[in-house]
């Protein structure tokens, strides 16, 4: 699915601040309310008082866990690893086919052998940085949301990929509050500090910024868009598969990477 793209902007210091407390109220609005805002959204900022520290998870890794030992440990363990990316839109169907049906099957066997990464795709205005998504700000929202779960458990794919993959399932309500605690809870993400990455002041955004660029710097437009060690292996688009070359089975893509695993170790 192409992206659109955006119409006339303002000057940039503007247009981002106003995207930003968009983003953040849209955020709020929906953990408070479950609902879209109107036009009359206010402009302070708030935080979250709801029911998240109340979720009935056992653990989860500190900010403070997930930054020390095994953080420098995986970064290590990345640059021996094949890199795998898909690209999509939060809010794209072919998205959600493209986790279910590729990407999720053949994680479960080449988890350990690949540096997985989720990538999104929009349109970034070059007058003032600011990013636009085809499906409107609730999907930069979902995208956020997706990022923020990657980076705060960059040393655990499991987790990060299965709770976009649950948001993404049920892609036409995010980023509504119960979907979105619901697949924090199932997938052991930390509410309070998902949250706080997507409420904090620059944070999130900045997320969203760099992965677009990544996303445009790559020539990527479809969503989704599978590369593997840096090239396109398949893209899901308008419901069909193609430039599958091998394949577009989970059992072709592992068949790749175990290849390319036992090439980089001759």
């Amino acid at each position: 699915m192409l992206p659109s793209r955006p119409t006339s902007r303002p000057k940039r210091r503007t247009l981002y601040v106003c995207l930003a407390t968009v983003v953040s109220c849209l955020w709020l609005l929906h953990l408070c309310f479950g609902t879209e805002p109107d036009n009359g959204l206010s402009s302070d900022k708030k935080e979250y008082t709801g029911s998240a520290q109340q979720l009935p998870i056992s653990h989860v890794p500190t900010e403070q866990e997930l930054n020390v030992e095994a953080a420098g440990l995986e970064e290590a363990t990345n640059e021996k690893k094949i890199p795998l990316e898909a690209h999509i839109m939060s809010k794209c169907p072919d998205a959600k086919d493209c986790l279910r049906d590729l990407i999720v099957p053949a994680m479960e066997r080449i988890v350990d052998k690949v540096n997985f990464r989720l990538s999104f795709i929009g349109e970034i205005d070059s007058s003032d940085s600011s990013v636009h998504c085809r499906h409107g700000q609730t999907e930069c929202l979902g995208n956020i949301l997706s990022l923020c779960a990657q980076d705060l458990y960059d040393n655990s794919t499991k987790i990060s990929l299965g709770f976009s993959t649950c948001m993404i399932s049920s892609y036409a309500d995010i980023p509504s509050r119960q979907l979105v605690q619901n697949c924090a809870l199932e997938h052991g993400v930390d509410f309070e500090l998902l949250n706080q990455c997507v409420s904090e002041e620059g944070k999130g955004m900045d997320l969203l910024e760099e992965s677009v660029q990544r996303t445009k710097d790559a020539g990527v437009v479809f969503s989704c868009t599978v590369r593997l060690d840096d090239k396109i292996r398949c893209i899901m688009d308008g419901g069909e598969w193609k430039d599958c070359e091998g394949g577009n089975r989970p059992e072709d893509l592992i068949r790749d990477v175990e290849k390319l695993w036992a090439e980089d170790r001759e």
